[in-house]
């Protein structure tokens, strides 16, 4: 399920980082937590989707403006779905029933009614004085009295105009998860007859069937985040008392994350991400393409004298050490150890003369041998590999650096990592990608016009090439993999069954090949789960399409969704049952072999006769035969999909005749697959604003 948090008018950058970064490393892999706009969330179907909405710190006057239309739909997700809504600072006052900021202050104040009313009551602050907006005069470490929460007392938290939460304790339906030990600088309550000791620094509300989790502190934000920010007015001892407790302020974030309901990962402090490793380059013979890799690396290096056994490449975004011989991963390794991944100059390891394959410890998580073991030798994709056991992004480091992906040898690279640290996604989203996701890009290289047809290359098509790839590479892995119950949902992502949906209508796999019609259409919604995403980098250079195949598999990830991995175990339960051998267990490494061996057939079936070719087994394969969608750009009609055009690629819709599921009127519509959301669980298509 997904997590979202809100991104937009009166954000704080810092709190919005720091707010993603911490929610993932206490939710992740159970959820996946993403940003997302006021337009998203006005016009995207995400409640059935999601878990929780968190507004960050920021300013709540444009929250209250730019949200107007959204907040029916959030009191109805909480309240209605049991959905989930957290409020940081800024988010805290704008989910209350009331703000009252800085009053008496002509610069400062803003008072009024808010509509979301998450908290009944009101939300008064800064609760101490000193507060300036861009600035950290008023900025403090306040120390917390916890409540309800088993072993842990008392907590830290960064605070910076934040609120307090009037006489929180008098309603029946809110829990006071914390008060604020040090004297407040307003009054926390209105009611002279309160005998209430403390101002509430952190409630949680129950709202219909739902929680609402409010707070007036910063408890997302690390003491090491606040020196990069710090200006000449910065107290230094906020940092420092801050980082005296930071293991409290981290418990006490996942605790109130709990008490909301959340499931947290087993993460007991804030260790940060792990450090990069090196990348090594390594094919299986000593080829020519690994060599003129190595070779376009050093003429465009700014020491390139070809006796040297190091030399250094500055790319667009990133600069670059590049060794030959494994025998310096030592080297390398040292120079990024504690550095932050985006100030990290990146180490590039080739073999040496001696070398053959990188092998433990040098690369602990992925097995070369099996991989080049698999991958066809008369498919060149993939046959250049470069690997890094933590990596940045598998897709960044080309895209962002022009003389690195220029270097690159056509239709060989493909570059893979076992823990992604800033994991690319549509959308701009990026993540850590944990270890049992499967992610790599493939660097290709296609001609604007086929010299087989002569036709123009629509290269709106490598998107479901590539997919259609991995679902037949997963389809055929072994004997009996063909039943594994995974589809592609249009145009790009590949879905499996949930495996509850599997439990719960006492379905039986073996032997189906989970053929189009095993799950009614009308089911999808319940039926099933993302397991992969592609994202696809288009450039034009020099005549030819450069693009970059960026894709991420949960192959033995369970969460958030399922993994492949499950699904091999729940078909070896009912092979038992039946006296069958078990299947194999699915290997990162044969999988991705398979997965190119696939797309190069692919491909060239793709360049010499076009589209046509494809489309029959890309249908054989997603989930969208004969499905019936409303409209939403065109009068919310009610139409069937029939297929994909063969030009442009675009999905075609045929309108029903009112009230028919089987009898059109005539009208046909062709849909983009980047200019539209398609969610499959409501039916509906609607362009994009």
């Amino acid at each position: 399920m997904n997590v979202l948090v809100y991104n937009g008018a009166g954000t704080s950058p810092e709190s919005v980082k720091h707010t993603i970064e911490t929610l993932r490393l206490l939710l992740e892999p159970y959820y996946a937590v993403s940003p997302v706009s006021a337009r998203v969330l006005e016009t995207e179907p995400w409640t059935s989707k999601t878990s929780v909405v968190v507004f960050p710190g920021g300013a709540d006057l444009p929250y209250v403006r730019d949200c107007k239309k959204v907040i029916p739909k959030i009191k109805d997700f909480v309240s209605r779905d049991g959905g989930v809504y957290i409020g940081l600072c800024a988010g805290a006052y704008f989910g209350s029933a009331r703000c009252e900021f800085a009053q008496g202050n002509p610069s400062y104040e803003v008072t009024g009614p808010r509509d979301l009313k998450m908290f009944p009551g009101i939300a008064r602050g800064p609760a101490f004085s000193g507060f300036e907006y861009n600035k950290e005069l008023g900025a403090k470490t306040v120390r917390l009295r916890v409540n309800g929460i088993e072993g842990l007392e008392e907590a830290y938290s960064y605070y910076n105009g934040g609120s307090l939460f009037v006489d929180a304790a008098k309603y029946p339906d809110v829990e006071v998860l914390a008060e604020y030990q040090d004297p407040v600088d307003v009054p926390y309550s209105d009611d002279p007859n309160s005998t209430s000791p403390a101002a509430a620094a952190v409630v949680l509300s129950t709202v219909g069937k739902g929680k609402a989790l409010l707070i007036g502190t910063h408890p997302e934000i690390p003491a090491k985040a606040l020196k990069p920010i710090g200006e000449k007015w910065y107290d230094e001892k906020v940092i420092q008392l801050l980082e005296q407790h930071d293991t409290s302020r981290f418990l006490f974030m996942k605790e109130v994350l709990r008490k909301a309901g959340l499931k947290c990962n087993s993460t007991r402090s804030n260790p940060g991400n792990p450090d990069l490793t090196p990348i090594f380059v390594t094919t299986k013979e000593n080829n020519k393409a690994l060599q003129l890799f190595k070779e376009n690396l050093r003429s465009t290096s700014s020491n390139h004298n070809r006796s040297d056994y190091k030399f250094h490449l500055i790319g667009d975004s990133d600069e670059f050490d590049v060794y030959e011989g494994f025998s310096y991963a030592d080297e390398a390794s040292s120079k990024l150890q504690d550095v932050h991944p985006a100030e990290a100059v990146k180490q590039i390891i080739f073999p040496g003369i001696e070398d053959t394959l990188p092998k433990k410890p040098l690369v602990s998580h992925f097995d070369t041998e099996k991989y080049f073991a698999h991958l066809n030798p008369a498919n060149d994709l993939g046959s250049v590999l470069l690997y890094g056991d933590v990596v940045t992004s598998t897709s960044m480091i080309f895209d962002q650096n022009r003389s690195l992906s220029a270097a690159l040898p056509e239709n060989s690279a493909i570059h893979v990592g076992t823990i992604q640290l800033l994991g690319r996604g549509r959308g701009g989203n990026t993540w850590v990608n944990p270890r049992g996701v499967l992610a790599s890009t493939t660097a290709i290289n296609l001609p604007a016009v086929s010299a087989t047809t002569g036709e123009r290359t629509p290269i709106v098509f490598v998107q479901y090439l590539a997919m259609l790839a991995y679902c037949k590479a997963i389809r055929t892995y072994a004997p009996g993999y063909e039943d594994l119950p995974v589809k592609i949902k249009w145009p790009n992502d590949l879905y499996a069954l949930k495996p509850q949906y599997y439990y719960n209508n006492g379905i039986k796999l073996l032997g189906k090949e989970f053929v189009n019609g095993l799950i009614p259409l009308d089911d999808v919604d319940p039926a099933f789960v993302k397991v992969s995403g592609l994202l696809v980098t288009t450039n034009f250079v020099s005549g030819k399409y450069s693009l970059l195949l960026g894709c991420g598999v949960n192959v033995t990830n369970e969460a958030p969704t399922t993994s492949l991995a499950t699904w091999v175990n729940i078909l070896n339960t009912e092979r038992d049952s039946l006296g069958m051998p078990h299947l194999p267990p699915i290997e990162h490494e044969t999988l991705l072999a398979k997965y190119l061996n696939e797309l190069g057939i692919l491909l060239k079936k793709f360049l010499t006769s076009g589209p046509s070719r494809i489309l029959p087994e890309y249908y054989s394969f997603w989930m969208h035969s004969d499905q019936i969608v409303q409209l939403l750009d065109h009068n919310s009609v009610r139409a069937k999909l029939v297929g994909i055009t063969e030009d442009y690629g675009l999905l075609i819709a045929k309108e029903l005749i009112p009230g028919s599921n089987s009898h059109f009127t005539g009208n046909v519509y062709h849909l983009q697959p980047d200019g539209n959301t398609f969610d499959i669980f409501k039916g509906l298509i609607s362009k994009k604003a």
